[in-house]
């Protein structure tokens, strides 16, 4: 249950997409004037203010606009609806398939198919498969054009995570299910120390044999998009 209001949970919405989007502080006068909601930026502001009390969101400098926190980005993760994922879903089928016709072998579909994933989410991807002594990783391109990445210590610390799942990456194999696909934001994460990104990983099957995908970045990922992916390529490997 949510303690916002239907106005407070669109403007939050509004605030982590356009983020998602831009990389910068959303301001009240830029959701007014983007979005004419039929109330005042006094109101906005506000809302906004009301949305950092209740730790949705915070404001990096006084005069800066609003960033979403750990639980703002948890709300929205938990809020996306079926209908974005199916829409996905279908443009993601036919790639797949493609895939699958042009398999040359296992070891060769899973680079594939880790490739795909990084092209397609702009995050690092890691694929591991103990038994076949597989693990890969790509996308380190796509991960550091985003902004955060300007950063040198942002870099450090985000190596310092891959480094920490990979060290530990058998623990994410642990859960009996094999569909279940677990989201960590933030110091969510079961790491040793709190990194200030993003995790979205889930068990497998290809062939009988267990592994995992998993896809790494900051917290401002597009999850609906990398949420679906994740998923559909689950789906389409257990078909």
């Amino acid at each position: 249950m949510t303690d916002l209001t239907g106005r407070q949970q669109n403007i939050l919405e509004i605030v982590i997409r356009e983020h998602i989007d831009h990389a910068v502080p959303i301001s009240s006068n830029f959701i007014e004037e983007k979005y004419g909601l039929g109330i005042s930026t006094a109101t906005i502001r506000n809302e906004l203010y009301e949305l950092i009390e209740k730790g949705y969101l915070y404001q990096p400098h006084t005069s800066a606009g609003r960033v979403p926190t750990d639980k703002g980005y948890r709300f929205f993760v938990d809020l996306l609806s079926d209908n974005e994922k199916k829409k996905l879903e279908r443009r993601l089928e036919k790639e797949l398939e493609r895939m699958r016709r042009e398999m040359e072998g296992r070891f060769h579909f899973i680079r594939n198919l880790t490739r795909f994933l990084a092209d397609t989410s702009s995050g690092l991807t890691v694929s591991y498969f103990p038994r076949e002594s597989v693990l890969l990783r790509e996308g380190w391109g796509e991960v550091l054009r985003d902004p955060e990445f300007e950063d040198i210590e942002k870099v450090r610390s985000f190596m310092e995570m891959v480094d920490d799942f990979e060290k530990n990456i058998d623990s994410f194999l642990d859960n009996k299910r094999q569909d279940c696909l677990k989201i960590y934001i933030g110091s969510e994460a079961p790491f040793s120390k709190r990194y200030d990104f993003s995790v979205l990983v889930s068990s497998c099957r290809i062939s009988r044999k267990r592994g995992l995908f998993a896809v790494m970045g900051p917290k401002r990922m597009p999850y609906d998009k990398n949420i679906c992916l994740v998923e559909s390529i689950i789906k389409f490997l257990e078909d």
